[in-house]
């Protein structure tokens, strides 16, 4: 049985990129909690399907939306398709991304190239078409004003702690985090007028399928055992524990919610101290 949740989000359409594992499954299942019609935008026809029977599970509608967010043609496609399917769009979780570790010296045009297309091009192009509808559903008395008193539209970048400060060993990665909380913060000031907030999340370790390769190159690189990197990163954080991808999932609600309703431009640490700023 669903575990019950106070339905804030109840009614709303969200599209949540890379919503078939991990973090981006986790908030699709607390959104559909939540109430929220969930469209798992994703690019593994493995998990794509099945996440969607998952969330439909807990009393929603959910759709299945095979895609590579990095083709802008079809992500403009996605956003008139739910249109036409749900009738509007209330939110935007940009999840989707990639992760490498690659030495300064040893980086190649194609492996920034690659990584920057998922990680920082998708994520301004995907807000820009959300905003597009989102803007639509905005009532003309609102625009013309130039202000609203509530929101009319949410959208949620997840960054990293990385994007906070370079990193020797993944700077195309820190780069494009980086990117992702100042394309937040453009953005949030762009959307302003119409009451679309924007904020950003950045994780710090989550125990996910990503984390894992990560531990298994960083510990080969570095001659250690399985487990042994992920082990000594959780030893510096000052909570002394890895994140779980609900944690993350609990802090996009808030933000999906009324409840977020003030907050925009914003960027929160979810790293149990990792970065103090």
């Amino acid at each position: 049985m669903a575990q019950l949740r106070p339905q804030r989000l109840n009614g709303k359409v969200a599209i949540i990129t890379g919503a078939g594992r991990g973090i981006g499954y986790a908030i699709g299942t607390r959104f559909a909690e939540e109430g929220a019609h969930v469209v798992v935008a994703e690019i593994d026809r493995d998990t794509v399907y099945t996440a969607a029977e998952d969330f439909s599970a807990r009393g929603t509608e959910a759709l299945a939306y095979p895609i590579d967010v990095g083709d802008i043609d079809a992500v403009q496609k996605m956003i008139a398709d739910v249109v036409q399917g749900f009738g509007q769009l209330d939110i935007l979780v940009n999840n989707a991304g990639l992760s490498e570790r690659v030495p300064m010296l040893e980086m190649t045009p194609d492996q920034w190239d690659t990584l920057q297309r998922v990680n920082q091009r998708a994520v301004f192009f995907c807000m820009q078409a959300a905003v597009r509808q989102m803007i639509a559903q905005v009532p003309d008395a609102v625009i013309e004003a130039g202000r609203a008193d509530r929101s009319y539209g949410k959208i949620i970048n997840l960054s990293s702690v990385a994007g906070r400060r370079g990193r020797a060993d993944a700077m195309h990665y820190s780069v494009s985090k980086a990117a992702v909380i100042t394309m937040t913060q453009g953005t949030a000031m762009a959307m302003a007028p119409y009451g679309i907030n924007v904020n950003a999340i950045c994780p710090s370790v989550v125990p996910t399928t990503m984390w894992e390769r990560l531990d298994r190159a960083m510990g080969a690189s570095l001659g250690l055992p399985p487990g042994e990197f992920y082990r000594q990163r959780v030893e510096k954080i000052p909570l002394k524990r890895a994140g779980t991808a609900e944690q993350i999932a609990a802090m996009a609600t808030f933000l999906a919610s009324e409840d977020g309703d003030y907050i925009t431009g914003q960027t929160y640490n979810v790293d149990g101290g990792s970065e103090l700023n």
